[in-house]
Parts: C-alpha cells; sequence; structure tokens
C-alpha cells in the first residue's frame, strides 16, 4: 500500500531522513513515533508527494510518486487524507464550511458539499455544530472538525500528525478510538505520535531517531496474526500438493489405458 525503499531526503545537504524503508499493508493501522525533529512530518510530505526523496523510491499502491504527473497529484491527495499537525482550520467559517471547502475546490455543488460534509461530521460526533464557529469549540472538537475534513473524500488513508499533540490524555484516547473506528472500516491509518502511552499493546509502531527507524516492531497480537496467516498458508500448500499427488484409483486408470495401448 504504502512502501518505501531506501529514501534519503536532504535539506541543504543535510539528511532529515536517512535510508528509510517500510511496507505499510492495505487497512493497517500503524504509528509513526519518535521526538520532535525526528522525520515524521517529513515523510507525511513525501507521502503526499509535498515534496521528492533526495534518494530512493517511494510507491502507493500501483504508483510510483517520483514518476506521477503533477496532473495526477489532486488525484493522490483524494487517495490520501491528512490531518494536519496545526489542523489548518479557517477561524472564519463555520465547521460545516470548513469541511465543504475540499469539495467545492473540486467542483461539487454547494449543496451536495454541504450534505456530504455535514453527514461525515455526524460520523465523528459533530451533529449539532455544523453552524458554530472553530473557536466556539474545545480542543477535541476541532481535531474531529479536521479528522471530517480529511475524510470527505473517502480516502484509502488517513495521515494523522500527531492528531493528539495538544491535547489532555482523556481527550487523546477519545481521538485515538476515532481513528481507530475509522481503521476497521477499511481505510489504512498512519498515525504520527512521540506520546508512548497512547501506543501500547497496538498492533505495529515504526520508531524514528534523527532520520533512521531505529525500530519496527509489531504487538503479540499482530505476531500471532501473522503467524496464523502463516499456518493457513502452509495447510493450503500441503493440500495442494496432496492434490497433486496421484490417487490409487487414478493409477489403476492410467495401467488400464496403457495396457490397451499396447
Amino acid at each position: 500500500m504504502i512502501e518505501f525503499k531506501d529514501v534519503t531526503k536532504k535539506f541543504a545537504s543535510e539528511p532529515v531522513l536517512d535510508k528509510i524503508n517500510f511496507l505499510i499493508d492495505k487497512g493497517s493501522f500503524v504509528y509513526l513515533v519518535g521526538p520532535t525533529g525526528s522525520g515524521k512530518t517529513t515523510i507525511f510530505r513525501l507521502i503526499i508527494r509535498d515534496i521528492l526523496p533526495s534518494e530512493g523510491t517511494i510507491a502507493l499502491g500501483d504508483w510510483d510518486l517520483l514518476t506521477l504527473p503533477r496532473s495526477k497529484v489532486p488525484h493522490l491527495r483524494r487517495r490520501v487524507g491528512v490531518v494536519f499537525q496545526d489542523l489548518r482550520l479557517l477561524m472564519d467559517r463555520t465547521v460545516s464550511e470548513n469541511v465543504m471547502l475540499p469539495l467545492e475546490f473540486s467542483g461539487m455543488s454547494e449543496t451536495e458539499a454541504r450534505e456530504k460534509a455535514e453527514k461525515v461530521l455526524s460520523e465523528v460526533g459533530l451533529a449539532g455544530k455544523f453552524d458554530q464557529f472553530p473557536l466556539q469549540l474545545s480542543g477535541g472538537e476541532r481535531q474531529r472538525v479536521a479528522i471530517a475534513r480529511a475524510l470527505v473524500f473517502e480516502p484509502e488513508i488517513i495521515l494523522a500528525d500527531e492528531p493528539t499533540g495538544n491535547l489532555d490524555i482523556e481527550t487523546s484516547f477519545q481521538i485515538l478510538d476515532l481513528l481507530q473506528t475509522i481503521n476497521k472500516k477499511g481505510t489504512t491509518v498512519f498515525m504520527a505520535t512521540h506520546n508512548e502511552k497512547l501506543i501500547s499493546g497496538h498492533d505495529r509502531v515504526i520508531v524514528l531517531e534523527k532520520g533512521r527507524i531505529v525500530e519496527d516492531r509489531s504487538s503479540e497480537k499482530s505476531k500471532k496474526k501473522s503467524s496464523s496467516k502463516e499456518d493457513s498458508q502452509e495447510k493450503v500448500e500441503t493440500s495442494k500438493e496432496t492434490e497433486k499427488k496421484s490417487h490409487p484409483a487414478e493409477d489403476k486408470i492410467k495401467l488400464e489405458i496403457l495396457a490397451k495401448n499396447d
């Protein structure tokens, strides 16, 4: 789904990312963990082709992001919804209007855009907040608006860049629960965080330090799933091998045919 191969990114000749390699499968939930300045946001910018790598290759599904034509970049960004670290909400627009904007920019009518925006806002728990302004909302509610905006094009992937960075721990877990609910519906979620408390026991964690991956770990639950898949595959392959072997009845028929031919 998302694959980085030997990706290096330099700014002013200084490497921000150094030989990054990972593969994220479709439908998975992966945490990208590291301190401020470790390269988390740079990875997200590369995925939406806001910047290009200095070395290496990046693939999103069957798209090679290095050779992707400029005309396809808007299509890429509809496949990938982004929850920005600074939210990027317009304070002079209502909640609905903030979520409608990407739809209207894509050519959708105001009526249709409003209907879709309000549907998504309801799904993230903001029914009844449509006509309020961002400053009238709590921090957690503003984060939900940003998530709703990322969902309006029904993307295959959500990139969430420190979505709980400015929230208290209780609200942080509420936002995490929302992202996990989105993931259970089939959307791949790639979430950057520096808060280790949020990731305990979860499926996969990629740890960044100074632009390098120092750890790529899976939980025991994830390992069991992987082991179960391997066992199932082994059983299928064994079954296929058994099918390939001749059965006694088949051997008898073959011998009779050969005898007749002789």
